[in-house]
């Protein structure tokens, strides 16, 4: 085993930390974030110390959506995350609701990724 593979994070740890980064980003609440992929606030909170969102379980395909979300909006807004929060936070007529509590529903979240990477298409 190479130094290189040793150092190298988990999934779990990298996924943790982008969703967590991403949630952020979007200005979601704990318990915000934790609605979206099926977990308390309190774990959501805990996933800085115990990185546990893995790519093949459910929360953690939750998870990734969320990341898309975060990047696609990233790059529609140049970066700008008031705009972003902004986005989230107030009810759009392209999305036909409240962004963030859209997002709370598997069904809602994919809507609005699918919306905004349609957009980005676009730009």
């Amino acid at each position: 085993m190479s130094a290189l593979e040793k150092n190298s994070p988990s999934q779990a740890a990298v996924l943790s930390k982008a969703f967590l980064n991403a949630t952020k980003q979007l200005g979601l609440t704990q318990s915000q974030a934790g609605s979206v992929i099926g977990m308390h606030r309190t774990a959501v909170s805990q996933l800085k110390l115990n990185p546990t969102l893995k790519p093949t379980h459910k929360s953690g395909e939750l998870g990734l959506l969320v990341i898309r979300l975060a990047r696609s909006l990233f790059a529609l807004a140049g970066g700008d995350e008031k705009w972003i929060r902004h986005f989230m936070h107030s009810h759009n007529t392209i999305t036909d609701g409240v962004p963030c509590e859209q997002i709370k529903t598997i069904q809602g979240l994919i809507a609005v990724v699918q919306i905004t990477d349609a957009l980005r298409g676009k730009a």
